[in-house]
């Protein structure tokens, strides 16, 4: 007979990316039936690579992921972020499935855990405070997903007066 050995390796359980790229659209603010605010957006993320062929550096397809974000840090996202902005995205993988008209579809999503704004949109019209005030002069954000702590707000005035 042949039996299978058992397999006593217990790999450790990992689900974290890291990633910068610039959001292919304007963000998508909502609310849940609860009131929870959640932002969706997708951010192209870019490849180089040298050409083993003519030693030149190449630009790879772009590579699209959507981004869902929850809490104060969607609030701030959805004011703050435009199409064409760079962001730093920390977060962990998730699979979101649903069906439509009979069909059963799903796609791998990011839910971020920390956005960095690495430029501002320009503001639009609107009252000076808007929600909390900012706990620190930091441009990002921890997320306050459905089951994580609250999180703090950002800032990011002094960076329009950034020249770069």
């Amino acid at each position: 007979m042949n039996q299978q050995p058992q397999n006593n390796l217990r790999l450790p359980e990992q689900n974290s990316v890291v990633m910068v790229g610039r959001l292919t659209r304007d963000p998508e603010l909502r609310r849940t039936g609860t009131g929870k605010a959640v932002c969706s957006f997708s951010i192209a993320i870019g490849r180089r690579f040298k050409d083993q062929a003519t030693g030149e550096w190449k630009d790879a397809d772009p590579t699209f992921v959507p981004i869902v974000v929850w809490g104060e840090m969607a609030e701030r996202c959805g004011e703050r972020l435009k199409k064409g902005v760079p962001v730093h995205v920390e977060g962990r993988l998730q699979t979101n499935s649903w069906e439509a008209e009979g069909v059963k579809k799903s796609r791998l999503e990011v839910i971020a855990s920390r956005v960095q704004f690495l430029s501002v949109a320009p503001k639009q019209e609107q009252p000076a405070a808007i929600g909390a005030k900012a706990s620190d002069d930091s441009d990002s954000v921890p997320s306050s997903a459905p089951s994580s702590a609250p999180s703090s707000m950002v800032s990011g005035e002094e960076d329009e007066d950034i020249p770069f």
